[in-house]
């Protein structure tokens, strides 16, 4: 029996450190999908934003007026500060009432 005690607690350190190894991998595999999706996510916020550049540059403050009041209706976070008209995500800057820049907040 004691001879045996070694031998046990050898096989009971071997297990943690196995269980500890592969807590250690599924982390590694964890924080890899947590890149990637960072990445997608980014890419996904950038084409999103080049479509709204490109349908509101140079379109009339008034349309982006009624945009934002109609989107404030559907629970959207709406803001106006000066020529800033902050819709979601989204930053409008405008200029002699024409959206002359689109930013995301990322």
């Amino acid at each position: 029996m004691i001879k045996a005690i070694p031998w046990i607690f050898f096989g009971l350190t071997f297990l943690a450190s196995f269980y500890l190894f592969m807590l250690l991998l599924n982390g590694g595999v964890a924080l890899d999908n947590a890149r990637s999706e960072v990445t997608r996510l980014r890419e996904r916020s950038n084409l999103a934003l080049s479509i709204v550049r490109k349908d509101w540059l140079g379109k009339k403050a008034a349309s982006l007026a009624d945009l934002s009041r109609e989107l404030e209706r559907q629970g959207v976070i709406v803001g106006v500060e000066g020529d800033t008209f902050k819709v979601g995500d989204f930053i409008f800057e405008t200029k002699g009432g024409v959206v002359t820049e689109v930013r995301y907040i990322d």
